[in-house]
């Protein structure tokens, strides 16, 4: 089917579709043809989509390391393999909009209760060995080479 010779589709109809079209008319230069209240609701849903995103991986990542530094030895492969699937897709990510960058602090800190509930469930330790306050700094989340390793030399 030659998507360019369907006519208008709504946004509602068909978003992928829809989505196509506004990119012709952009490439166009038809700008009085866009659906502009649409295109922003898009922009603005696709931000969030990349925060929620990079929140996500942050909850991993904190979870894992947690669950390594107080579980070390118990399934620290399983866990190490885990947190690099996590930093591997949060680097996607950030490759992606170099920007997200700024935000990993407050992402992290606002995520660190599901964090730290998540590495209770893993490690089915109580929830008072973990610390109270997200222990890692920004530089710690986003080093590839940063685990329970590193722990030990920090006090952590």
């Amino acid at each position: 089917m030659d998507r360019s010779a369907v006519s208008q589709v709504t946004y509602e109809a068909d978003l992928v579709l829809w989505l196509e079209q506004q990119a012709q008319l952009l490439r166009a230069g038809k700008f009085d043809e866009l659906d502009v209240d649409h295109i922003i609701e898009e922009l603005e849903a696709t931000v969030r989509a990349d925060r929620r995103e990079l929140a996500a991986h942050l909850e991993h990542i904190v979870a894992y390391l947690l669950s390594l530094q107080v579980r070390p030895l118990r399934k620290a492969h399983y866990w190490r393999c885990k947190l690099a699937d996590a930093r591997f897709g949060m680097e996607l990510l950030i490759d992606d909009s170099p920007s997200l960058v700024s935000e990993v602090a407050e992402l992290a800190a606002r995520r660190y209760g599901k964090a730290r509930r998540r590495a209770v469930w893993e490690t089915r330790l109580p929830e008072s060995v973990f610390p109270a306050e997200l222990p890692y700094s920004t530089a710690q989340l986003l080093d590839d080479e940063f685990d329970q390793s590193c722990l030990s030399d920090q006090g952590l």
